[in-house]
Parts: structure tokens; sequence; C-alpha cells
């Protein structure tokens, strides 16, 4: 009587991997499942200490172990094929014996997310890619940085390896089993295997960082140069062109065709060319994700070039009275020694990312949302810091009060030596974070009529947040945060301990904050304000929208949705407020696009009043529109030639643009435009 199917196999494949095979072992020794599981190993013929410590280890296994016959030394692919061959499990997940898991949910993550995706022919995640000579690591692939969980299907794997090893995938058996015989009687890799597996459906992509890829001077991949493997590359890629599906030969054929030229183009240099690293290599600490503890708070930090601070900011989240917590701090590419001062640190409660590549602030604090392991998120910028009892007052706030989504705190100005800002420097809107509670109704009027005022490093927030309303926009580099203050509004009720300044937020006279007001930053939010307002009510009941709009609604009862289309294009117009200008511009392009949908037209002529030609005269009323979509208007008003409004918010040094052009006669817009311009003279 045969035992019963296991639900997932793992299927060890090594070969003269004594160096590392105990790593291996013992983080398939921490997998936590809730379903049976089998272990197969595939050893190709070792020559080592290999196969008798696995011997030893399959005595002794929490699983049950089976090593495959010895057999004359197969190479990869058929070792592979036999190992995929002699797994039983429903799913089948792979880890090469020099390589380890991070995380001790990596098996029941894989297996869960196919359980709930039955499209998906197999699922990844990504790796730590650590190179063993000087212990340089980064993570890779970058992708997915919008979502939790992300899909890749043929045709882009066609066009990039993003997974990278075997030992980051999961696959479903009955999909393996399909794959053409041909693909494992010539030299086959991970990348050709996956895309055969691909062409039975897309892969299911996890964002947590659950895989340590070693590359050392054994391995078989990695003791090739860069220039060796993309030879090698080159020279598998015809068969892999004809084994593949007919429609991603294109993309194969494109990748081969670039490979010949860059390999011709180093042929014809002087000397080769060797992959550059940052100036500071630094001899990472494998980040491990502990599956029996979970910390009360994960605090998420995103670095880039912020070697003068990120120190005293990393030193202020280890000196916090509660010392239940995780710190992510995930360095976006730096250039400078960021990520050296970083890896100084010896705390075990840091998990340290390098990015091979600069993503952008949003995208780097998505990437470190997704490590996390806490219920409760604090969110900190690397030239920023906390006072001690921060996330003791906060903590105290929120789990005392489980209906709030978050909590924020009032913050004190300091400048670039951390000192308190001197009085001719403190800027007129110094104390917006000291703001008062407010219901959720409020704070979406807040929002619309005086743009943000919350302060994004002293948040403390519910994971939960994320995960059911999403990260943050990349696309936006001013205002993410009040994109996603705007959203949690919607659903959750919020705290600001505004008496409290418990953040020390830097303020840099040179300008390189984000919330600098400079020329680029002002044109910059104002589109990104007119990109908001496109989603500001999405998801908004219209029980919340009538408690906080009703008494400026021309028709507070919502009956229909093209109604209510209609009433908050015409808040946008109506409502008086510091964000009046910005607000207007969007309501014309609202009107006009109601305006061309013939049933939602006839409301707005019947109800409202409003046509094609109404829409003439308000569009000429707010001549600012196209140029500041199109960033004019800040050359057109110079006004950071007057230094009152250099300590001007940037909501409202908006507006101050807007009203100057408007006074300006228009036949005058011309000249002001080349002079500001002009090149000076220096």
């Amino acid at each position: 009587m045969s035992s019963p199917r296991p639900h997932a196999s793992i299927l060890l494949v090594t070969y003269n991997h004594e160096r590392f095979i105990e790593r291996a072992i013992a983080s398939i020794e921490a997998q936590r499942v809730r379903f049976d599981v089998e272990v197969v190993v595939a050893d190709d013929s070792s020559t080592d200490q290999t196969l008798t410590m696995l011997t030893a280890w399959a005595e002794r296994s929490q699983f049950p172990v089976r090593i495959l016959p010895a057999h004359p030394r197969l190479g990869i692919t058929l070792n592979y094929a036999r190992g995929f061959a002699a797994c039983r499990g429903r799913y089948i997940a792979v880890l090469e014996g020099d390589d380890e898991w991070l995380s001790t949910e990596k098996v029941r993550l894989g297996a869960e997310h196919l359980d709930a995706h039955p499209e998906h022919s197999m699922v990844a995640n990504r790796i730590l890619l650590r190179d063993e000579r000087d212990g340089f690591a980064t993570v890779i692939p970058a992708i997915g940085l919008a979502d939790f969980e992300g899909e890749v299907n043929a045709r882009r794997l066609a066009e990039v390896n993003w997974f990278a090893t075997f030992s980051a995938c999961m696959y479903r058996a009955d999909a393996m089993e399909r794959v053409p015989p041909a693909v494992f009687e010539t030299t086959s890799f991970d990348w050709m295997i996956n895309l055969s597996v691909m062409s039975f459906g897309p892969a299911g992509f996890l964002t947590e960082v659950m895989t340590l890829y070693r590359q050392h001077p054994a391995g078989e991949w990695s003791k090739s140069s860069h220039v060796e493997r993309e030879q090698r590359i080159r020279d598998l890629l015809p068969g892999y062109i004809e084994m593949a599906d007919p429609e991603l030969r294109p993309e194969l054929a494109r990748v081969m065709h670039e490979l010949e030229g860059r390999l011709q183009a180093l042929a014809q240099s002087e000397a080769p060319q060797a992959l550059e690293r940052p100036a500071n290599s630094w001899a990472a600490r494998i980040p491990r994700v502990d599956g029996e503890h979970r910390p009360r708070v994960s605090v998420v930090m995103a670095s880039y070039n912020h070697e003068r601070w990120i120190e005293e900011s990393i030193a202020s989240v280890l000196d916090q009275t509660m010392a239940d917590f995780e710190l992510i701090v995930v360095d976006d590419a730096s250039t400078d020694r960021t990520l050296e001062i970083a890896a100084r640190f010896d705390d075990p409660r840091i998990r340290l990312y390098h990015l091979e590549h600069n993503h952008g602030g949003a995208g780097a604090l998505n990437f470190a949302i997704q490590q996390t392991q806490a219920e409760f998120i604090a969110v900190i910028n690397s030239d920023d810091a906390w006072e001690p009892q921060k996330l003791t007052r906060q903590l105290d706030v929120i789990e005392g009060q489980p209906e709030l989504g978050a909590v924020f705190t009032a913050a004190r100005l300091v400048d670039e030596r951390s000192a308190p800002l001197h009085p001719r420097d403190i800027p007129a809107w110094h104390r917006i974070f000291s703001q008062p509670d407010r219901s959720q109704a409020q704070w979406l009027r807040f929002f619309f009529e005086n743009g943000n005022a919350l302060c994004h490093p002293s948040v403390l927030i519910r994971k939960e947040v994320y995960t059911r309303l999403g990260l943050y926009d990349n696309r936006m580099r001013q205002i993410p945060d009040l994109d996603q203050w705007i959203r949690l509004v919607k659903h959750w009720p919020i705290r600001v301990l505004g008496d409290e300044d418990l953040v020390r937020f830097r303020v840099l006279t040179s300008g390189q904050n984000a919330s600098a007001v400079n020329p680029t930053n002002v044109v910059r939010g104002m589109n990104e304000h007119l990109a908001i307002a496109a989603r500001f009510f999405e998801g908004c009941s219209d029980a919340l929208l009538t408690e906080a709009f009703g008494d400026v609604m021309i028709d507070s009862t919502i009956r229909w949705p093209d109604q209510r289309e209609c009433e908050i294009a015409l808040l946008w117009w109506n409502l008086d407020c510091p964000m009046r200008e910005v607000n207007r511009t969007f309501a014309v392009a609202e009107l006009r696009r109601l305006l061309g949908d013939e049933n939602v037209a006839l409301l707005l002529r019947s109800r409202y009043d409003i046509n094609e030609l109404s829409l003439h005269d308000l569009a000429g009323r707010v001549p600012e529109a196209s140029f500041a979509v199109g960033g004019w208007s800040a050359s057109l008003a110079e006004p950071w030639a007057d230094p009152r409004l250099i300590e001007t918010p940037a909501d409202a040094l908006v507006g101050e643009i807007l009203r100057r052009m408007r006074r300006m006669p228009v036949r005058k817009w011309p000249g002001r435009v080349v002079h500001a311009i002009r090149p000076r003279r220096r």
C-alpha cells in the first residue's frame, strides 16, 4: 500500500557542497509547514563529504528524506531531470546545496500561493545574491515594487532571466511533468526550464527575500567570469530558441543579438571590463527571518546618499525605549558611503538590503515594507531621527484603540548638523505637523482643501493598511505619502499626537529634500496633486462623501453614479480653499471628460446648467491650467526670487504662483518665460 502523496516535495540538488551543505540542511529543517512534506536529494556523485553529511542528516531529519541512488556523474541538467521525476509532491520546491533559504515560511508561502492561484505554473521569490569572495550582497530581482505579490509571464522572462536560480522557485508538479524531454537532453539551466514550465501558465512572484544565492569560485555557474557567462548563454540560445514556444522566439533572438553585440564590443576593447562595485563593499551579514518570533513593530528605512545622517537615524531607532522591533534598512544604490556606514551596526534586529540600481524613494520604501513581519510598521527617513519614547507612546495609543489605522506625531525641525534651526531659517510652516485630531470625514476635507500636513517619518501604521489598500505610488516623488493618507482615512480613523515633537525632522538649506521649495519640486508637486485628484474619491463611500462635503455640495443626496460624478467635479471648482487653483485646474479637465459622455452631459445641462459654453467660460478663467500641467508656471512667476516665498509650504506656493500669473497681463507671459530661461552670465 503506497503512502499518501505529500503536498510538497523539497528537491535538494548537490555536487561537492560540503562547505555549505549544513546551512542548506538547516534552512530546510527550519521550515514551518502545515502539510506533508518530503525531501528528495539528487547528489551528482560528489567527491567530497557532501553525501556522507546528507546520509547522516537523513537519519535525524524531521522530514522523510530519500537520497537517490548513486550514479555516474550526470551533469546539471540530467541530475535535475531525475530529481524532478523522483518527487511525489503536488508542488516541488528546489534548493541547491550551496544556497539556503532565509525564511522559515518559504515552502509554506510558495505552496499557499499555488493553492490560491491555479493559473500559475510556478512561483518564485526574491533572492539575496552574495559574492563569497568579498561578502558583497545585493537583492534581485527589483521588480514587483508596487504590491505584495506579482505575476511574470513567459514573454517577460524571455527578455530577462528574472528568477536567476532554481533555489527561488517552486513548481507545480503536473506542469513540470509536461516539459518536453528534449529540454533535459541538452544543457538547460533554470532559465530554459522555467520558460518551458511557464508555457503552461505564468509564474507568481513573492516579494519577500527568502533565498540566499551564493556566488563562489567552486560554483558551476558563478566560478565563470561575467564575459564567460555571457558567452555560454550566447552559445546555448540557438538551442533554446529552437525548443521555445514560437511566440517566445523573437524575444530570445533579440537577447541573443544583444549578447553578440556586447561580446563583440568587449572583444574590440583594449582590456576586459570588470563588473563595477559600489565604492565600498560590505561584509553583508545574512538577514534571517525568525519564524518563531514576530516583533511588535517593523521599522522601515529607505536611504539614498545620506552618509551624513544615516548613523544618527539608525541610532535613534536602536535607542527606543520599546526594544521589540526589527529595523529593515534598504539602500537604494547609494553612490556615497551610506551602505558602508549602515553596515557598521551590529544588532540582530537590523536587516540591511542593497538594491543594485536606484529605484526612487517610494519604490525602496515599498521594498522594505514587503519584508516586514510585524503587525505595525513605523516609517523613518534616513536623514531624520526619533526621540527615545516615540514607539512606546504610539503603541500605547494604537494598541489601546484597535479601531485606529495609524498614529502620527508632531515634529521638531533641525538643520544639517541636527541643531535647532536658526530663527532666520525657520519656515512659516514649522508647526504644520502639530495637527489636532479630526474625524475621517474632517481629514478628507482637510486634504482636499490644504494638501498634506502629516509627518511621514512619524507614522506608526497597521500593516493591514498596506496589504488592503496598496503600497506607495513610486510614480510620485513629492507627495506619495499624501496619496496614501487619503486612502487611509477613507477606511480607518487616525490619531495625531500633535503636542509631542517625537521626530527630529531635518530641513536641508541646500534644498536636497523632496519637501524643499525649489522650481523642480514645485512643478512636480503640482502635477502630482493633479494625479492624486484623479483618484481622490476612489473607494470613498457616499456616506463619507456627504459627511465631509455635504455643506458645500449642490445636492448632497446621492441617488446614482452619474450624479455623484457631477457633484464631485463641481466640488473641485466651487470649494474656495488654499488648494483652489490646482483644484480648479483639475475641475476643468473633469468637466471636459464628463461632457464627453452624452448621458452625463444631459444631467449636467438639466440639473446643473453646465454645458460646453460653460466649460469654455470656466477654462478661460483658469489660464494657468495648461501652463501648470506643462510645468511653465514656476518659471513665469519666479517666486524663489522672493525670499518671503522660500518659507512657504509647497501647496501654498503653488497658489501664490498662479495668483501672480493671473495678475500679470497675458501679453507679458512670453517675455517673462524668455527672461526666466535665459542663461545667466557668471
